[in-house]
């Protein structure tokens, strides 16, 4: 079998993979479960440990759903072929993504086997030693990779296998608190601290038994309580690491406090928390909401942005919230959308500060029909057009009647 793009296909652990598709296309995320014969893979996608499971451009068949389900992986990004001109792009290259992601697997693996030591030892006070340069270089590389996209509204949400949810989570909200650090105005230094410390922000959890964090289900009351000392068990971790600021090391302690009182662990309120655990209580609770877990579906972010800023609001500082929201597209660029007047289009750009009003192109009249000569239309000027919902319907017939 060969791809559209010419390469041969191999396959390889269960899953076909297939040559970098040289060409630029838009893309819409679909639950694994979907995926039918003809659909092309626009986004690739890695294993756990950074393994390439298949290559953007893969043309898909239904029997990849069982392997990519087995790997923990519940949805994908599908070439949207309305608009093969628009091109997604991520604030962070998958390279420095799954480069992080491994050193923080080490930290974590490290730290994990020290504790699980000294519990065996009988130490009752024990911290061990956690090594932060290679973190630091990484840190430094995303704070650039971020830096040299002033504009671009972040708007593909990271793909990650469900059995490593803790792993990928604390990486996407470090990537996340940095882009809204840089938002607000922090200086370099400010950034450093503030991604090393929304990196390490659910260490503590590492203390935590396995049963109740990896738990399909509720938790228990009492369980829940437990899990609520992952804040004070990193904070235990990280107080006296000799290459972590006590400013980060609070992250780990504050991020479940809320703006309005009522988090934990001391119920703090407003400026009690300290600011860079401020920006991690949003962005964490944005990723969780958007992540899709075992027993859910990660809600879409414009569903998510729309809670943050809705009934959750209280939970989180009002400046730092807006200026998150001038940072993430609750439209990713590609999504097919409907207008007002039932007209589809295209998400085409996005821009920080006007993130709720993209530019967009319509490419099917209210009927279904195609447009004769798509034109596109900028909802920051047009007020008067708004988008009423995301759909994907649209496409996956278009899709469906490329591959008969």
């Amino acid at each position: 079998m060969r791809n559209r793009g010419g390469g041969p296909c191999i396959l390889r652990d269960a899953a076909l993979i297939c040559p970098s598709n040289p060409e630029v296309y838009t893309l819409y995320r679909v639950p694994t479960t979907d995926i039918r014969a003809g659909m092309r893979l626009g986004k690739t996608i890695f294993s756990a440990n950074g393994q390439v499971l298949l290559q953007a451009g893969t043309v898909l068949r239904e029997s990849f759903i069982g392997p990519l389900l087995s790997y923990g992986i519940t949805t994908v990004y599908i070439v949207n072929e309305l608009a093969p001109d628009v091109e997604p792009l991520d604030v962070v290259s998958d390279e420095t993504r799954i480069q992080l992601k491994d050193q923080m697997q080490r930290t974590m693996e490290e730290v994990r086997a020290a504790l699980a030591e000294a519990t065996h030892a009988g130490l009752r006070h024990f911290s061990p030693t956690i090594r932060t340069d290679g973190l630091k270089q990484t840190i430094d590389q995303i704070i650039a990779e971020l830096l040299s996209n002033p504009k671009v509204a972040v708007s593909l949400v990271d793909i990650r296998s469900a059995d490593q949810y803790t792993l990928s989570h604390s990486v996407n909200v470090c990537i996340l608190s940095t882009l809204l650090g840089i938002e607000l105005g922090f200086s370099l230094d400010d950034l450093r601290d503030l991604a090393l410390g929304t990196l390490l922000h659910d260490i503590g959890k590492v203390a935590i038994p396995p049963e109740i964090l990896n738990k399909p289900d509720r938790l228990t009351p009492e369980e829940a309580e437990i899990m609520k000392r992952h804040t004070v068990l990193g904070w235990e971790l990280l107080k006296n690491q000799p290459e972590i600021p006590p400013t980060a090391a609070v992250v780990a302690l504050q991020h479940h406090e809320r703006w309005a009182g009522g988090g934990y662990p001391h119920n703090l309120r407003d400026n009690q928390i300290y600011r860079y655990a401020r920006v991690c209580a949003i962005v964490d609770c944005y990723d969780a909401m958007t992540s899709d877990r075992i027993y859910r579906k990660g809600l879409s972010p414009a569903m998510a942005l729309e809670s943050l800023s809705g009934p959750m609001h209280g939970f989180f500082d009002p400046h730092f919230l807006l200026a998150f929201l001038n940072c993430i597209a609750p439209w990713p660029v590609g999504s097919m959308v409907e207008l007002t007047g039932g007209r589809k289009a295209v998400v085409v750009a996005a821009e920080r500060g006007r993130a709720d009003r993209p530019r967009v192109r319509v490419l099917l009249e209210p009927d279904g029909s195609p447009t004769p000569q798509p034109y596109e239309i900028d909802l920051f000027r047009e007020r008067h057009v708004e988008i009423i919902r995301e759909v994907h319907e649209d496409a996956d017939q278009y899709m469906r009647e490329m591959a008969v």
